[in-house]
């Protein structure tokens, strides 16, 4: 522990001492004394360090400015000349330094003896060495009861902020929002990447990060408008390690209770026919309100693994503050949601999804909707629709699709889960464009299915191709030649639009869904 030099020059046995420049930077930690006559290596010398000499050498103009320079760069608390043995006087060069530098320049006249400065110094910061440790202790013992006593974060914010004399405050990394009911407008609108180190942001603002080895929690951002303490230091190290253990506790926790969540959806979408009044005490033990509408969301990326969805949906949930049971399952994630009784929060809410995971990661979000329902005991049934919903959205492109929107593709799902060999469906349509596209690498498949999606229009349809118009007439031209089927006949047309969607479910990749 340390004094600053101001501190140094109020003890009674430094009366005699002066200050003679650098006043200025009076408020600079001394951290330990060092005697040196003869000053030749001055890398030797640390900063923080109290210097004592004789001044041997800087009587000569070339010796002391030198010195002097070099001195102020190794970032001293002060230098102490000892006169009256090499220099009768400080001279001018030597004060004029240390002003432009802020270094404080002390004389200590001859009668005075080395000993008797550092002992005083000395005997002092072990003194405050010890004092700042009881303190230390006793406000360790006093966070930690805080947190062992249930108390809150915010009880052990009050009670660092009352022991630092300063505004402190805590983000919370887990929330994704600061501690307390009152947070400067400044402070709130303030984004900082997750600090590895103690970090002085301004004059006034200070971050503290409150971290293990393998977990980031948040950090304490202190506004104090006089310079940190090094007992100051010592005691947000305390109250980070507290605030640790405390975050510890509550993730536990909350993961014990997610889980549980997470276990019990598990049961709504495996078993149809729960009984209503257990699913009504599950409810109650987790917290869960069963009242209202509700609706099945399901949710996947192609590049994004399903925890990093997962991740991302905890995220949104903490802005949105919606009820909601999820679970991963393979490659998407699942979502029980009671819908808001307001109806414009309902209309913005899927939307605020789409939006918060642009923000949040590159890749194309695919999100299957089903139907509104009340009650949980619907659940099973509600999730197979999400399913259809997402599959059909993976298949035709679209990022938001409902149930209610994915047509003839309902009945195809439940032939494909009836085990229906869909081949035989599509393949007396199809199997000529598909041979034909194999053989010669074209795209006639891929055409036609273009042209059905844009209700025949040829202009939209050689747009989205990327051809010309020509170009589209001679490919369905060549359709019509290889199938025998006229793409004027619109019940040709229905059956090429039925037979590509039985083709395009027929070869979907079935294991990303439950």
């Amino acid at each position: 522990m340390s004094i600053t030099v101001k501190e140094a020059l109020s003890l009674p046995d430094f009366q005699q001492i002066k200050l003679i420049a650098g006043e200025a930077g009076a408020h600079r930690i001394i951290k330990w004394v060092t005697i040196v006559e003869i000053i030749e290596d001055v890398t030797r010398v640390q900063a923080g360090e109290f210097l004592i000499t004789t001044g041997y050498g800087m009587e000569v103009e070339e010796n002391r400015r030198r010195l002097i320079d070099q001195l102020a760069n190794q970032r001293l608390s002060a230098i102490a000349v000892h006169t009256g043995f090499y220099l009768k006087t400080i001279h001018p060069d030597l004060i004029d330094a240390a002003n432009r530098y802020e270094l404080p320049l002390i004389e200590i006249p001859k009668h005075l003896n080395f000993s008797d400065v550092t002992q005083t110094l000395l005997g002092h910061i072990v003194n405050k060495n010890l004092q700042n440790i009881q303190i230390t202790q006793k406000v360790h013992h006093e966070l930690t009861s805080l947190v062992l006593s249930n108390k809150g974060l915010s009880a052990v914010l009050a009670t660092l902020s009352k022991h630092m004399e300063a505004e402190v405050y805590l983000y919370n990394s887990l929330q994704g929002c600061f501690e307390g009911e009152y947070i400067p407008v400044e402070l709130s609108d303030w984004k900082l990447a997750p600090p590895a180190k103690p970090t002085l942001i301004n004059d006034s603002q200070f971050v503290y990060p409150i971290a293990t080895d393998q977990n980031y929690y948040g950090y304490l951002m202190v506004v104090k408008h006089i310079p940190l303490t090094e007992l100051d230091d010592l005691l947000l190290e305390q109250a980070s390690i507290v605030c640790a253990l405390e975050f510890l506790k509550q993730k536990t926790v909350q993961e014990v209770f997610l889980r549980l969540q997470g276990d019990f959806f598990d049961e709504l979408l495996e078993q149809p026919e729960l009984d209503p009044k257990y699913i009504q005490e599950q409810c109650y033990k987790l917290n869960y309100d069963s009242s209202g509408e509700f609706l099945i969301l399901q949710l996947h990326s192609t590049t994004s693994e399903s925890a990093v969805l997962t991740s991302f949906i905890r995220y949104w949930n903490m802005t949105c503050k919606v009820n909601i049971l999820i679970r991963e399952k393979y490659h998407s994630v699942i979502l029980l949601i009671k819908l808001p009784v307001n109806k414009e929060e309902r209309s913005t809410m899927i939307q605020t999804i789409v939006q918060g995971w642009k923000n949040y990661a590159k890749e194309p979000l695919y999100i299957g909707i089903s139907d509104a329902f009340q009650g949980l005991n619907d659940v099973s049934v509600r999730a197979r629709e999400a399913k259809y919903a997402l599959q059909t959205a993976l298949l035709t492109k679209k990022q938001v699709l409902s149930y209610r929107e994915i047509g003839a593709y309902e009945a195809l799902f439940e032939m494909k889960e009836m085990k229906v060999d869909l081949s035989k469906f599509y393949s007396k349509w199809l199997q000529p464009l598909l041979a034909y596209d194999e053989k010669h690498e074209s795209y006639l498949l891929n055409t036609l299915e273009c042209y059905l999606q844009n209700k025949t229009n040829i202009k939209n349809a050689a747009a989205e191709l990327f051809i010309h118009r020509h170009t589209l007439k001679y490919r369905l031209e060549k359709i019509e030649e290889k199938t025998g089927r006229d793409l004027q006949d619109a019940h040709n047309l229905t059956q090429f639009h039925l037979a590509i969607m039985a083709y395009r479910l027929d070869h979907s990749d079935s294991s990303l869904f439950y």
